[in-house]
């Protein structure tokens, strides 16, 4: 007979009462054995209805006035005590055997996460934003190769070992980013354990739909690689530094023109009528993402005093963080 783990499924939320009744309703019909395994909501003072409508599902929550995900995944991983702790988003649906097939590798004692693919929710009617982050910047889980460090989750579709997680001490609450990639680099550096991807645990993900909301995701990512670059710098092996960083926002400097060059080039082909509006949009939207990349990428150098300390970043408040990353005390 099949042994399978016990779970727990854990979403931080705020403000997700447009997806996150979706999201529930896919977690609870797994093709996997309901009394192994259960959903923690744990909510981050949401001003919408998120709360009454989790409160229509079987699922136990938790209202943790700490924001952040990694607070929130925290709080749930104290309330759980369940052999596997899993982790998705409000904003993701889960494919029916997404439990069972994330789970399949933990039959080897050596492993102690997993994470699965991450493909674009399709709707019907879809932003051209949405359809660019489809084409040219899928989630991709599990990046390992040249000018990377060690093979990381993404927490939209993750899973570790609880007693592995509570051994490093959870994830990082002073992270407002990347906490998703730090927490896979410790389980690996403090514990030796091993991280596996499982192609066939799909969660589908609703990718940000305006241009203000991809300027923002570039910058956390601008950010968050900086931030990380500064907490690991030392690491044996570790790929990246300072001057690494540098010739890297250099070219991507260089590389700004020649998207305003082909937007033009886009544009004039828009108008003989050659290629579709979006095709003409793509260059535009490579500006909008690298220069807000690039932005991001600044500021955390400011702030790491270029990379020589976290502490600046990691003392702060939430509005601090916010000014850090946007420039501003709004987000």
């Amino acid at each position: 007979m099949e042994s399978l783990p016990t779970i727990s499924i854990i979403i931080g939320v705020y403000n997700g009462a447009e997806m996150i009744g979706e999201c529930l309703e896919s977690l609870l019909d797994q093709n996997y054995p309901s009394y192994l395994y259960d959903v923690i909501v744990v909510e981050n003072g949401s001003t919408d209805n998120t709360i009454d409508i989790v409160r229509r599902y079987p699922v136990r929550l938790y209202q943790n006035p700490t924001r952040g995900l990694a607070s929130a995944r925290n709080y749930g991983l104290l309330q759980s005590d369940a052999e596997i702790i899993a982790s998705t988003d409000a904003d993701c649906i889960a494919h029916p055997d997404w439990l069972r097939e994330l789970v399949r590798p933990y039959a080897d004692p050596e492993v102690g996460g997993v994470g699965g693919y991450i493909a674009a929710y399709a709707r019907d009617e879809r932003t051209m934003v949405e359809l660019f982050l489809e084409e040219y910047a899928p989630l991709i889980n599990f990046i390992s190769g040249e000018h990377e460090f060690l093979p990381h989750l993404l927490g939209a579709n993750a899973s570790y070992r609880r007693h592995l997680l509570l051994q490093i001490g959870g994830y990082n609450e002073r992270l407002i980013t990347a906490e998703d990639v730090d927490v896979s680099w410790r389980i690996q550096l403090e514990t030796g354990a091993r991280l596996v991807y499982a192609e066939k645990a799909i969660i589908y993900h609703h990718h940000r739909t305006t241009e203000h909301g991809l300027k923002r995701l570039y910058q956390h990512y601008g950010f968050g690689e900086i931030l990380l670059d500064t907490l690991y710098r030392e690491c044996d092996g570790y790929p990246r530094d300072l001057n690494f960083q540098c010739r890297r926002i250099m070219g991507q400097i260089a590389a700004l023109p020649r998207y305003m060059l082909s937007m033009l080039v886009r544009r004039w082909r828009l108008v003989r009528g050659r290629i579709s509006p979006y095709e003409a949009e793509v260059p535009r939207l490579w500006l909008l993402i690298e220069w807000s990349n690039i932005r991001g990428k600044l500021r955390a150098l400011k702030a790491t005093r270029l990379m020589r300390t976290a502490e600046p970043i990691l003392a702060s408040d939430r509005d601090r963080l916010i000014q850090l990353l946007y420039g501003t005390t709004h987000g």
